[in-house]
Protein backbone atom coordinates (compact mmCIF):
# COMPACT_ATOMS: atom_id res chain seq x y z
CA UNK A 1 0.00 0.00 0.00
CA UNK A 2 2.84 2.24 0.79
CA UNK A 3 4.63 1.84 -2.35
CA UNK A 4 1.37 2.80 -4.14
CA UNK A 5 0.88 6.07 -2.12
CA UNK A 6 4.70 6.56 -2.97
CA UNK A 7 4.22 5.50 -6.65
CA UNK A 8 0.85 8.21 -6.73
CA UNK A 9 2.31 11.21 -5.64
CA UNK A 10 5.71 10.91 -7.64
CA UNK A 11 3.20 10.41 -10.45
CA UNK A 12 1.10 13.33 -9.55
CA UNK A 13 4.44 15.75 -8.97
CA UNK A 14 5.35 14.37 -12.34
CA UNK A 15 2.64 15.75 -14.05
CA UNK A 16 3.07 19.33 -11.78
CA UNK A 17 6.57 19.92 -13.67
CA UNK A 18 9.30 17.57 -12.54
CA UNK A 19 9.31 15.61 -16.08
CA UNK A 20 12.60 17.00 -16.21
CA UNK A 21 14.16 14.96 -13.46
CA UNK A 22 17.75 14.97 -14.65
CA UNK A 23 18.18 18.42 -13.79
CA UNK A 24 20.69 19.57 -11.16
CA UNK A 25 19.26 23.02 -10.74
CA UNK A 26 17.63 22.74 -7.45
CA UNK A 27 14.31 22.23 -7.56
CA UNK A 28 11.42 25.12 -5.81
CA UNK A 29 8.07 24.33 -7.51
CA UNK A 30 5.14 22.91 -5.98
CA UNK A 31 5.69 19.47 -6.92
CA UNK A 32 9.53 19.81 -5.33
CA UNK A 33 8.33 20.90 -2.44
CA UNK A 34 6.03 17.72 -2.15
CA UNK A 35 8.89 15.76 -3.29
CA UNK A 36 11.05 17.10 -0.78
CA UNK A 37 8.54 16.16 2.18
CA UNK A 38 8.11 12.77 0.82
CA UNK A 39 12.13 12.28 0.80
CA UNK A 40 12.44 13.85 3.92
CA UNK A 41 14.41 16.80 3.26
CA UNK A 42 14.37 20.34 3.38
CA UNK A 43 12.68 21.75 0.45
CA UNK A 44 14.92 23.75 -1.96
CA UNK A 45 18.14 22.25 -0.93
CA UNK A 46 18.02 19.17 -3.74
CA UNK A 47 17.49 19.21 -7.32
CA UNK A 48 14.31 16.40 -8.66
CA UNK A 49 17.28 14.10 -9.94
CA UNK A 50 18.45 14.11 -6.44
CA UNK A 51 15.19 13.75 -4.70
CA UNK A 52 14.06 11.04 -6.73
CA UNK A 53 17.15 9.38 -5.78
CA UNK A 54 16.95 10.23 -2.15
CA UNK A 55 13.24 8.77 -2.21
CA UNK A 56 14.11 5.44 -4.42
CA UNK A 57 17.27 4.97 -1.75
CA UNK A 58 14.97 5.52 1.51
CA UNK A 59 12.78 2.68 -0.10
CA UNK A 60 15.42 0.31 -0.47
CA UNK A 61 17.15 0.58 2.31
CA UNK A 62 20.19 1.60 1.22
CA UNK A 63 21.59 3.83 3.23
CA UNK A 64 25.41 3.93 1.17
CA UNK A 65 22.98 5.82 -1.46
CA UNK A 66 21.25 7.48 0.96
CA UNK A 67 23.94 9.57 2.50
CA UNK A 68 25.53 9.75 -0.87
CA UNK A 69 22.67 12.05 -2.40
CA UNK A 70 22.29 13.71 1.18
CA UNK A 71 25.86 14.92 1.43
CA UNK A 72 25.70 16.35 -2.34
CA UNK A 73 28.74 14.33 -3.16
CA UNK A 74 27.10 13.47 -6.37
CA UNK A 75 27.32 17.11 -7.64
CA UNK A 76 30.27 17.32 -9.79
CA UNK A 77 33.05 19.28 -8.62
CA UNK A 78 36.87 20.56 -9.25
CA UNK A 79 39.11 18.96 -12.00
CA UNK A 80 38.76 15.42 -13.04
CA UNK A 81 41.64 13.20 -11.20
CA UNK A 82 44.56 12.04 -12.53
CA UNK A 83 43.71 8.69 -12.55
CA UNK A 84 39.82 9.45 -14.24
CA UNK A 85 42.27 11.39 -17.45
CA UNK A 86 44.33 8.71 -17.64
CA UNK A 87 41.61 6.11 -18.39
CA UNK A 88 39.80 8.62 -20.51
CA UNK A 89 43.27 8.89 -22.55
CA UNK A 90 43.61 5.47 -22.79
CA UNK A 91 39.90 4.79 -24.41
CA UNK A 92 41.08 7.68 -26.58
CA UNK A 93 44.12 6.41 -27.76
CA UNK A 94 46.52 9.35 -26.47
CA UNK A 95 48.95 9.90 -23.61
CA UNK A 96 46.84 11.78 -21.15
CA UNK A 97 49.20 14.83 -20.94
CA UNK A 98 47.40 18.52 -22.03
CA UNK A 99 43.91 16.96 -22.95
CA UNK A 100 40.86 18.36 -20.93
CA UNK A 101 38.35 15.21 -20.16
CA UNK A 102 36.08 17.12 -22.45
CA UNK A 103 38.50 16.71 -25.11
CA UNK A 104 39.00 12.91 -24.31
CA UNK A 105 35.74 12.40 -24.38
CA UNK A 106 35.36 14.19 -27.89
CA UNK A 107 38.25 11.82 -28.92
CA UNK A 108 36.76 9.06 -28.14
CA UNK A 109 33.52 9.84 -29.79
CA UNK A 110 34.68 11.14 -32.63
CA UNK A 111 36.95 8.02 -33.34
CA UNK A 112 33.73 5.94 -32.60
CA UNK A 113 32.09 7.79 -35.38
CA UNK A 114 35.46 7.13 -37.73
CA UNK A 115 35.17 11.18 -38.04
CA UNK A 116 38.74 11.24 -38.97
CA UNK A 117 38.84 15.20 -39.62
CA UNK A 118 37.72 15.43 -35.86
CA UNK A 119 40.15 13.72 -34.38
CA UNK A 120 42.90 15.02 -36.67
CA UNK A 121 41.52 18.67 -35.16
CA UNK A 122 41.68 17.65 -31.74
CA UNK A 123 44.99 15.52 -32.27
CA UNK A 124 46.77 18.09 -33.84
CA UNK A 125 45.90 20.54 -30.87
CA UNK A 126 44.23 22.98 -32.93
CA UNK A 127 41.16 23.04 -30.20
CA UNK A 128 43.51 24.07 -28.20
CA UNK A 129 43.14 28.10 -26.56
CA UNK A 130 45.10 30.40 -28.62
CA UNK A 131 48.97 31.35 -26.45
CA UNK A 132 48.13 33.68 -23.57
CA UNK A 133 49.12 37.15 -24.64
CA UNK A 134 53.03 36.83 -22.72
CA UNK A 135 53.79 34.57 -25.65
CA UNK A 136 54.51 37.10 -28.11
CA UNK A 137 54.33 36.46 -31.68
CA UNK A 138 56.71 37.77 -34.48
CA UNK A 139 52.70 39.17 -35.74
CA UNK A 140 51.62 40.92 -32.34
CA UNK A 141 55.22 41.89 -32.26
CA UNK A 142 55.05 43.91 -35.41
CA UNK A 143 51.45 44.96 -34.33
CA UNK A 144 52.58 46.64 -31.32
CA UNK A 145 55.43 48.16 -32.70
CA UNK A 146 53.15 49.90 -35.01
CA UNK A 147 51.47 51.69 -31.98
CA UNK A 148 54.27 51.50 -29.76
CA UNK A 149 53.44 48.99 -26.90
CA UNK A 150 54.54 46.28 -25.39
CA UNK A 151 53.36 43.41 -27.04
CA UNK A 152 53.38 40.96 -24.02
CA UNK A 153 50.78 43.55 -22.18
CA UNK A 154 47.99 42.97 -24.86
CA UNK A 155 46.23 40.25 -26.62
CA UNK A 156 46.35 39.69 -30.68
CA UNK A 157 42.72 40.84 -30.30
CA UNK A 158 43.57 43.93 -28.07
CA UNK A 159 46.62 44.91 -30.61
CA UNK A 160 44.76 44.65 -33.66
CA UNK A 161 41.98 47.02 -32.66
CA UNK A 162 44.48 49.28 -31.17
CA UNK A 163 45.83 49.65 -34.72
CA UNK A 164 45.40 53.15 -36.17
CA UNK A 165 42.19 53.45 -38.59
CA UNK A 166 42.75 54.31 -42.10
CA UNK A 167 41.12 57.56 -43.53
CA UNK A 168 39.23 57.10 -46.66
Amino acid sequence: MRNIILASTIAIAALSGVANASSTIVAAGPGDVQLAQIAGVQPGKYSRAELLNIIDARSENDEQALSFYLSGANRASGQASDESLAQLAGTAGVAADGYSATELARLTDARRENDASAVSFIVNRAAKAPLPAEAVTPGEAQLAALVGVDPADYTLAQLVALQPQADD
